[in-house]
């Protein structure tokens, strides 16, 4: 990848630069320039990081013209998917600042990994108390209260969009608010769940769209309320294959509530009696952790020494699969305050603490710590997210 970078492309760039100078219609005949097809030139920008592509669009009319062309965006979001990188959201003295790096996998031995810094100036003086997964390349940002709109970030492009305000009809307060994609209609929604003391609520939806867009009322079939703990930097959903899934209360049930984001239909799923710790099986205030387990959505606790991961494998007939696992010796030297991350697309569970990322490989029965450098500047953090599977986008926004 370094390679194609700084050698291929300085080629390219020099072949461009004096193509331009040469023609005044510089767009059209480039574009039909034999030597270096379109295609090509797709093929090869979709293989650089998000970085490169932003210095590229400087080069030549030419080129930000195919940097700003579907199929190009839908093919680097392609080849992102299948090279996963760690995200990190930072908050210090009221500002919010990105980074990510390479995701690694397969490791042998602990090592340490530079993150690259997001347009740091580009998410203005807004200090979220939510920040959501990154879906498809995109984090939804919330701050509490109403009046506060939701903002969407696009880190790899340096793009920040405020959302229209939520509707306040039959609203007291927004209890959640989330991001799901549509990978059939290639569509970014918005959920938000409106709680009030009526005995049935209505939500909203917002498809995200260039220009203005609305919000839409959604009723759905049956009344739940939606299960959130006291802090709010947690992220407490997740969006799996255009489905988003959310833990909820159901009468006096526990339940998970699920969103089909291309029909916009909710249904739920029952839960496993054992999900729930003992002390806490009438605290409807303490939300379980969901997450990605190949596909299928998953939910993570931990018992002492044990890590045990509830799978779905039929949500029509409400089965969950138990996983259990006894932690390996060397988990002594993880920090007891590691919060889980997830699971990698390889199968490795993340926990995190600061600046260190420790990935546990159920196969293998290991685990390894990885250090991220690149946050030093960055002065007295309130907190360190840091999110798995992170694909960069250059389509939206």
């Amino acid at each position: 990848m370094k390679n194609l970078d700084q050698q291929s492309l300085e080629g390219l760039i020099s072949i461009t630069s004096r193509h331009e100078t040469q023609s005044s219609n510089s767009v059209r005949e480039y574009s039909s320039d034999p030597q270096i097809p379109d295609d090509l030139l797709i093929t090869i920008f979709s293989l650089v990081p998000a970085e490169s592509i932003a210095r590229f669009r400087c080069v030549s009319k030419t080129w930000a013209s195919i940097l700003r062309r579907s199929d190009f965006t839908e093919l680097f979001l392609t080849k992102s998917l299948t090279r996963p990188r760690l995200f990190v959201a930072v908050k210090s003295k009221g500002k919010l600042f990105f980074h990510s790096s390479p995701q690694p996998h397969n490791l042998n031995n602990n090592y340490s990994l530079v993150a690259t810094s997001y347009h740091p100036t580009f998410v203005p003086d807004y200090c979220p108390t939510y920040i959501c997964k990154p879906v498809f390349g995109l984090v939804l940002l919330q701050r509490c209260g109403i009046e506060k709109r939701p903002m969407i970030c696009n880190p790899a492009k340096g793009k920040v969009r405020n959302l229209p305000e939520v509707p306040r009809k039959g609203i007291n307060t927004p209890k959640g608010i989330y991001l799901g994609y549509d990978p059939i209609g290639k569509q970014f929604k918005v959920l938000c769940l409106s709680m009030n003391t009526s005995l049935y609520n209505t939500h909203w939806i917002l498809t995200l769209e260039y220009g203005e867009c609305s919000w839409r009322s959604l009723e759905p079939e049956f009344n739940f309320k939606e299960k959130r703990s006291g802090g709010v930097d947690r992220d407490i959903n997740i969006c799996i294959n255009g489905v988003l899934y959310f833990e909820g209360c159901l009468e006096w049930s526990f339940v998970i509530v699920w969103f089909d984001v291309r029909s916009e239909k909710f249904g739920f799923i029952n839960k496993n009696e054992d999900m729930l710790p003992k002390p806490f099986a009438y605290d409807c205030t303490r939300p379980s952790t969901l997450f990605n387990y190949k596909d299928k959505l998953g939910i993570h606790c931990r018992v002492e020494r044990n890590l045990v991961l509830w799978v779905l494998e039929d949500a029509g007939n409400h089965k969950w699969y138990k996983h259990s696992y006894v932690l390996p010796p060397r988990w002594s030297a993880v920090p007891t305050e590691c919060m889980f991350v997830g699971m990698t697309s390889t199968g490795e569970i993340v926990y995190s603490w600061n600046s260190c990322v420790y990935f546990y490989n159920l196969e293998r029965d290991t685990v390894k710590r990885v250090n991220i450098h690149g946050l030093e500047g960055i002065e007295h953090p309130t907190f360190i997210n840091t999110f798995v599977d992170y694909a960069e986008n250059m389509n939206f926004m």
